[in-house]
């Protein structure tokens, strides 16, 4: 019991402090999650605009160019904030052209990097995630089946098939929910591989030996932190896309209707700017899990202790 308390009382403090972070600086990470989200509304107001009666090949490749081109910008303005999170965690004060100035050459390694991570990523996790649910699921059906073909009369049958049903659906839904933490995990797990490039000053390959140190350096905690961000990170996005992306949008669908391009423009980009307002949430805490990580593994904190001891 212990352990698992010193186990989540920093991933706690972790995520307090983060949220205290943005609280203090909201202003400036909006700014900052403005910028990519603003040519993501633009994006997908062109892609809404261009797939009306368009074939599904042509729209596939325009969704598929859209992304390739949008995913660089996002890991540049998850850099952006992580760098923004460490100055104010730091009392200094968060200058939008000191977190914005990552050179062009860094900035292409970082999303090069950043894609191929994510998508190793994404596919190892679908595979685990895949084979854990298929066993569920699978035991799942068969003790419905069992329970239904033992008390298959009457009011036992009944409620047994009943019992059957919900216990499905309920798994149903709690697997929907894990494959959502786990692929905001996958995510955060990826803003986490690119602090290297956001927070020193290193080669490409300098960044990515000390990305697979860190990721590597306390795995299990850093799996658990990854899981536990990317929950609270949901509820949050849940929060402001139930605030943002639908009640807004609703007296415009209301007054044009569901098959106005117009309104299922504005309504897209309304649940893009209710993701942007919890978006910095993750490259925050990633900011901050990778600066204790490397202060424990690289003994900082140990170094500024011994050089606080009175001489």
């Amino acid at each position: 019991m212990r352990r698992i308390d010193i186990t989540f009382s920093p991933i706690m403090e972790m995520l307090d402090e983060g949220l205290q972070i943005y609280r203090r600086h909201f202003a400036r990470f909006m700014i900052l999650a403005g910028l990519a989200a603003l040519p993501t509304v633009l994006a997908v107001i062109v892609f809404v605009f261009m797939v009306e009666g368009r074939n599904f090949d042509f729209v596939f490749l325009l969704f598929l160019a859209l992304g390739l081109v949008m995913l660089p910008v996002s890991f540049y303005i998850m850099a952006a904030l992580s760098r923004a999170a460490l100055l104010a965690a730091a009392d200094k004060p968060v200058r939008l052209r000191r977190v914005l100035a990552l050179g062009p050459l860094r900035v292409l390694g970082m999303g090069c990097y950043g894609t191929f991570f994510l998508l190793v990523m994404t596919m190892l996790m679908s595979m685990f995630t895949s084979l854990g649910f298929c066993v569920i699921y699978v035991i799942f059906i068969a003790g419905f089946f069992a329970l239904s073909s033992v008390a298959n009369v009457g009011v036992v049958g009944e409620a047994a098939s009943f019992l059957g049903g919900a216990a499905i659906l309920f798994a149903f839904v709690v697997g929907y929910i894990a494959s959502l933490v786990i692929n905001g995990a996958v995510y955060g797990s990826t803003v986490y591989a690119l602090q290297p490039f956001a927070q020193e000053q290193l080669s490409f390959n300098q960044s990515m030996q000390r990305s697979f140190d860190l990721i590597g350096y306390r795995f299990g905690g850093n799996l658990l932190a990854f899981l536990c961000a990317s929950l609270v990170f949901g509820a949050t996005a849940l929060a402001a896309t139930l605030a943002v992306g639908v009640f807004v949008p609703l007296p415009i669908l209301f007054l044009l209707g569901n098959d106005s391009v117009v309104a299922q423009a504005i309504a897209a980009s309304a649940w893009i700017v209710a993701i942007a307002a919890a978006a910095p949430l993750l490259p925050i805490w990633m900011a901050l899990l990778y600066k204790r990580r490397r202060a424990v593994r690289e003994g900082e904190e140990l170094a500024a202790q011994l050089a606080a001891l009175p001489r």
